[in-house]
């Protein structure tokens, strides 16, 4: 019998709602012709499509980042004013056209339509301090400064208050406009925090980081980890990124096998631990209050026929519950991209719109995830797994082991006043697998309690048109006697069984 043993009672660590965050950019079909739609007929009186809107709403966004490729180039004034005074432009990230009709007001007016902390990433590739001084300075300013007065221009009386900054995006990577080499990017990032922090000591500042490349992050972390001046106190920078596309983007994923592929959350757990161990060398503090945020992950099934289906939303989960299992030191995630593209949510006939199998993965842990992360003892079978090597950077020292052993079950628990929900990936391809779930305390402070699964029968099936709910969600709800449950998971399943108390 394959047993699980839970702790309500003694969590270990608190677990942000950021882990639940997005990812939004200008490509097409994202915000532009998606979220963001002003001449559909579903568009709101802000031009948001009110479809996508209650989508997004429904997997309870925690932060939205704009960002990406786009951002460095792009500079925040072409996107504020009077929509009609905008410039037409050229997107040169995407090889499109850029009307800027959403710009920084539309920004922040999408995050509180969906009660998402807005992150914004600056233009570090052709943009300069100055700039991104401005620009906070319009953000935030409550003064009678210039670019405050010109904020208030534009019909916003009071400040928009983004806290959270990116000093770039994939400033290392050949594929961004100005791209640089560690050393070069930290000393620009130090001045572009320098600049940025006159305009709002408080805000809040993620600097670019390197998953697979401890070299990389020792050079900004050392340099971006003491401050420099008198005028600011702490710590440059509050957290360091990571970006990763494991399947989609030449990551070592792309022609592997399903147990290969099981791998994927021991992958992402080495390179949080990486770069958690890299900050706190470089900042020679074990304790160092520096943060690993992945700002961009999704697993991009699209090029090997995985894409929208079941076994898609089992690499999903697979991820998201090792940034839960690490979140003492992994402080944020941002999903790319809900809309469009590859993502959970896509366009269909007539306007409407299509939930595949990675939203409902994604729903299922921004109904249920909990405040504080808890002991999960484990008592399953392991399979000795081959993982692939990384080639996007074969310069890139990693240290990484090759051979992992992977739970056949892969759970974790969280807690919140409410509920204790335990959340369990079966990742045996052909097998149901009975388990045993025992919370090591008396039941009596829980009442009943939900088993929600997420499952069919063919581990490539996708919803269509003609069957959008094909895979989604089934749920039962159970009395509950004794401190001890036995169900039987699913072959190739994702199911979250929650105790709720009185």
């Amino acid at each position: 019998m394959n047993r699980l043993i839970i702790d309500p009672l003694h969590p270990l660590n608190p677990i942000s709602r950021d882990l639940l965050g997005h990812f939004v950019e200008q490509i097409p079909g994202n915000i532009p012709q998606g979220i963001y739609h002003p001449r559909h007929p579903l568009a709101d009186e802000d031009g948001f499509r009110a479809d996508l809107l209650e989508a997004m709403r429904e997997v309870r966004v925690s932060q939205l980042r704009w960002a990406g490729n786009f951002s460095s180039t792009y500079h925040w004034r072409d996107g504020v004013g009077p929509r009609e005074q905008r410039p037409c432009l050229r997107n040169v990230a995407w090889h499109a056209t850029e009307d800027n009709e959403f710009g920084t007001a539309e920004f922040i007016k999408l995050c509180r339509k969906l009660n998402a902390e807005p992150v914004i990433g600056v233009n570090m590739g052709s943009g300069t301090p100055e700039e991104a001084m401005n620009w906070v300075e319009y953000c935030n300013s409550e003064g009678n400064t210039h670019f405050a007065r010109l904020r208030r221009e534009h019909g916003y009386a009071e400040p928009f208050r983004v806290r959270r900054w990116c000093l770039g995006n994939e400033m290392y990577a050949p594929w961004q406009f100005g791209h640089m080499d560690a050393e070069e990017y930290a000393l620009q990032a130090e001045r572009f925090a320098t600049a940025m922090r006159l305009a709002d000591s408080g805000i809040h500042f993620t600097a670019v980081g390197l998953e697979t490349d401890p070299q990389w992050n020792w050079e900004v972390v050392k340099r971006l980890s003491v401050p420099k001046t008198r005028f600011q106190p702490g710590e440059w920078i509050n957290a360091l990124s990571a970006h990763y596309y494991p399947i989609g983007c030449s990551g070592g994923f792309e022609n592997a096998d399903y147990k290969t592929r099981t791998s994927l959350g021991a992958f992402f757990h080495e390179r949080s631990v990486l770069m958690r161990n890299t900050i706190q060398a470089a900042s020679n503090d074990v304790q160092s209050p520096i943060k690993v945020v992945w700002d961009e992950w999704n697993p991009m099934g699209d090029r090997d026929g995985t894409e929208f289906t079941l076994e898609m939303a089992l690499w999903v989960a697979l991820i998201l519950q090792s940034f839960i299992r690490d979140s003492a030191f992994v402080a944020a995630a941002n999903y790319t991209f809900f809309i469009g593209g590859n993502g959970p949510i896509q366009p269909a006939s007539h306007g409407t719109i299509l939930r595949h199998a990675e939203y409902y993965a994604l729903k299922l842990y921004g109904d249920l995830l909990g405040s504080q992360l808890l002991s999960c003892r484990a008592e399953v079978p392991v399979q000795n797994v081959q993982m692939p090597m990384d080639r996007r950077w074969p310069q890139a020292n990693q240290p990484l082991s090759r051979l992992r052993e992977i739970p056949l079950i892969d759970a974790v628990a969280t807690v919140s006043e409410e509920q204790c929900t335990v959340f369990c990936i079966n990742l045996d391809e052909k097998q149901d697998q009975p388990l045993e779930i025992t919370l090591s305390q008396d039941a009596g402070c829980y009442s009943h309690l939900t088993i929600r699964t997420l499952w069919h029968n063919d581990l490539h099936a996708r919803n269509t048109e003609d069957n959008p709910k094909r895979v989604s969600l089934s749920e039962k709800k159970l009395p509950l006697t004794e401190n001890r449950l036995v169900l039987s998971l699913p072959c190739h399943s994702l199911t979250a069984v929650t105790f709720w108390r009185k």
